[in-house]
């Protein structure tokens, strides 16, 4: 078997050809495999975005029907403010029916934690990555006084009933829950108002069902909802102890569709 042994370099110029073509090589394999990285980042970043415009979808639908509703949630309190004061004077609370409860949403961060984590983020361009960063801050504070309202209207759901003495210590705690209430609705509405002007400034790519979600909460009624704030009050309970979320119905009707689930 025949070996070609490497020809021996005979000068200078020979030389420097062979480095140059060495060094060539090393570049156009380099440069190859930086526009792999490059591609599989471009597509790593847009399908990112794809998902987050979905998640950031149903944060706007939440936000925009969140100020929509604003009105009802001051009007109802403003209800309970003057329940209160008359209360205060005769000793007693009057008969108060089911009061409601503001919008109760689900503000959701996943996608964009998981874009994060995962370094995808690092890849989006700079100026978009922090608009994103600020909004999903709007995100996460929104989630946080929203959970924080429904534990101040559990409070006030202690009116609800058919009538009971009022001491001082009752009224001082409800006066407090009252003015929480206020806060946390008008926090939530302006969280609200921030996700949707900063998100206006942003070319996401929604879907038709994500266009779609985002105009239910421009649309969609105010009384649709069976725990709606903008329904009137409802009946007066036999007893006291209430809590918002009253109707269980669906409840009862999910026992009855329970799925079978099977292993795989």
């Amino acid at each position: 078997m025949d070996i070609h042994k490497p020809k021996p370099v005979r000068n200078w110029r020979e030389f420097l050809t062979e480095i140059g073509t060495i060094v060539i090589g090393v570049l156009i394999a380099l440069a190859a495999e930086q526009a792999v990285e490059a591609l599989h980042w471009r597509a790593q970043v847009a399908e990112a975005r794809e998902v987050i415009a979905t998640e950031l979808a149903g944060n706007l639908r939440n936000s925009i029907f969140r100020m929509r509703t604003e009105r009802c949630t001051e009007r109802r309190l403003d209800m309970l403010a003057q329940i209160l004061d008359t209360a205060a004077h005769s000793g007693a609370l009057p008969p108060v029916g089911d009061i409601g409860l503001p919008s109760l949403f689900q503000w959701t961060s996943g996608a964009w934690d998981g874009v994060v984590a995962s370094q995808t983020a690092t890849h989006f361009p700079r100026q978009q990555l922090a608009e994103l960063a600020t909004i999903y801050g709007f995100v996460h504070k929104a989630d946080s006084f929203n959970l924080a309202e429904a534990n101040i209207w559990a409070e006030l759901h202690t009116m609800v009933g058919p009538g009971r003495r009022l001491d001082p210590p009752d009224e001082a705690r409800l006066r407090a829950a009252l003015s929480l209430a206020r806060y946390d609705n008008r926090t939530l509405t302006i969280l609200g108002l921030r996700i949707v002007q900063r998100m206006e400034k942003q070319d996401m790519p929604f879907s038709k069902d994500d266009l779609d979600l985002i105009a239910a909460g421009k649309h969609r009624v105010l009384t649709a909802n069976r725990y709606s704030i903008c329904l009137p009050v409802g009946a007066v309970p036999a007893a006291y102890g209430q809590a918002p979320l009253t109707d269980l119905s669906e409840i009862d009707d999910g026992l009855k569709r329970l799925p079978d689930f099977v292993a795989r």
